[in-house]
């Protein structure tokens, strides 16, 4: 290890990027009087890549040791993971990496703490919660038309145009219109129905921010099932307007270990776990393979402290694997700075997000070794500058055809400003309005059913609740 280490100039290549990162870190005073956020950001992501560079050429290495068949059938199989080696040499190298992540942790958008910044921003978060709550209240009762989708789908009707994917799209622009994100996309063209009609795919994308995966669903040009964690799809009306609504698919992240630790004979409770994890790998098979569905993940599982790329999890690939599609990488930039974790709510601002060529898997290399190279894809195109792009067009206003935007770090233009306050308005007048309407709907059908007290109401209500929150946990 320490001879291929040596061929590969480790050790010169880690003191070269300590040094670089230093004197960056040495001239930022200076910097920040003559650049803007994000050409700074953009230093850091190009010097992150260098950095990560070295960390998967290391990888690769412990990777080709981890793949070569044991000498003998008792002799231990070196770890493929760089926190678990235990060569001295290696955890030296990587220690020294690990802190070169945290200095180029990303520059955020200072909050200017004005009282109209204030007011704007609680505004901006109550719409958001009523678009989240009431909108998501308004989707459960909108679950019949799933059934439609079986009848266009005899007429060749494309996912795209079918109800509840319009109602999904249209629910993740609205939330994105709720935060006051100035979206802007590139390329979407690789993501077209024309591109993943005959071929689904599965898109990938960035996780810095809360902001990722609606920017995600609100921009693709194909309607996307997104694979999230269990834990959401517990949220009552929530969850079950992620799931019956839209059709997206929870997974257990840790079911993934649950084989692993059934053959070291830990059997106790983790059989169910597999099976459900056996069970929800069966949905995305069927959604992929059946109904054409592309469908989308974080490779990063959890969002990123620094707002850089983190490692990939193992994860994201098993299911690549399962479905045997191609990938296509979907990079947002810009959403980090507004939304970072431990910020209470996003401030108003521009985001961007880069739809890459499609990643087709090395059916020749392991799958652990397709997860590296896909990883430097990323690092690439996150260490290019923003590319030229259009505002993202849509039916809500705020989104105008055809504008530029020239830099992230920059305000919202005054147009989209103006145009966001007009589409918050309409926001508090159309939910509302379609919460009421089923509240009298269901007022009405109680009444019908003989129960006329607003008590009576409310526990026929609750007992519905109560059932299909339990259906959700046992079947989730």
């Amino acid at each position: 290890m320490e001879a291929r280490l040596t061929e590969l100039s480790i050790a010169a290549r880690v003191t070269a990027v300590e040094e670089e990162v230093q004197a960056f870190l040495r001239s930022l005073d200076t910097l920040k009087k003559s650049t803007t956020l994000a050409q700074r950001n953009h230093e850091r992501k190009k010097l992150y890549k260098t950095e990560e560079f070295i960390r998967l050429d290391i990888e690769d290495e412990l990777l080709k040791l981890h793949e070569v068949p044991p000498t003998a059938p008792d002799a231990p199989v070196p770890s493929d993971e760089l926190s678990q080696c235990k060569d001295p040499l290696v955890v030296g190298y990587a220690t020294r990496l690990n802190a070169l992540r945290v200095l180029l942790t990303l520059e955020i958008q200072p909050s200017s703490h004005t009282i109209l910044e204030k007011v704007y921003m609680f505004v901006r978060a109550a719409t958001f919660a009523l678009v989240m709550f009431g909108g998501f209240f308004v989707v459960c009762f909108l679950v019949p038309l799933r059934w439609i989708h079986l009848i266009l789908r005899q007429f060749d009707v494309p996912n795209y145009y079918l109800p509840m994917d319009w109602i999904q799209t249209t629910f993740g622009l609205a939330l994105c219109v709720a935060s006051g994100i100035q979206i802007s996309t590139n390329d979407r063209v690789n993501l077209t129905m024309e591109t993943t009609k005959n071929d689904p795919t599965v898109v990938m994308f960035t996780h810095g921010s809360n902001l990722d995966g609606l920017m995600i669903q609100g921009t693709s040009p194909t309607s996307l099932k997104f694979i999230g964690k269990k834990a959401l799809f517990m949220l009552p009306i929530v969850g079950w307007g992620f799931r019956w609504g839209f059709g997206n698919i929870p997974i257990d992240r840790s079911n993934r270990y649950v084989p692993i630790l059934l053959d070291h004979g830990m059997t106790s409770h983790l059989y169910g776990r597999r099976e459900a994890s056996k069970r929800s790998l069966k949905v995305l098979a069927k959604a992929v393979l059946e109904y054409g569905r592309s469908v989308a993940i974080s490779p990063e599982g959890s969002r990123s402290k620094t707002g850089q790329l983190q490692d990939f999890k193992k994860g994201p690939f098993y299911l690549q694997s399962d479905v045997n599609k191609s990938i296509t990488p979907a990079i947002v930039h810009g959403a980090f700075e507004l939304w970072p974790p431990g910020r209470i709510f996003t401030l108003s601002g521009k985001a961007h997000v880069d739809y890459l060529p499609q990643f087709h898997v090395d059916p020749h290399k392991s799958r652990n070794a397709n997860r590296l190279a896909l990883r430097r894809v990323y690092l690439t195109a996150l260490a290019k500058p923003v590319p030229g792009s259009s505002i993202h067009p849509s039916f809500f206003p705020i989104l105008t055809k055809g504008r530029h935007v020239a830099d992230l770090s920059t305000a919202p233009d005054t147009p989209h400003v103006l145009m966001h306050v007009w589409s918050i308005m309409c926001l508090w007048v159309v939910i509302p309005g379609a919460v009421a309407a089923i509240c009298g709907a269901i007022s009405r059908l109680s009444t019908v059913l003989g129960v006329s007290t607003t008590s009576g109401t409310a526990q026929l209500v609750a007992s519905v609740m109560v059932g299909l929150e339990t259906f959700m946990h046992f079947t989730c």
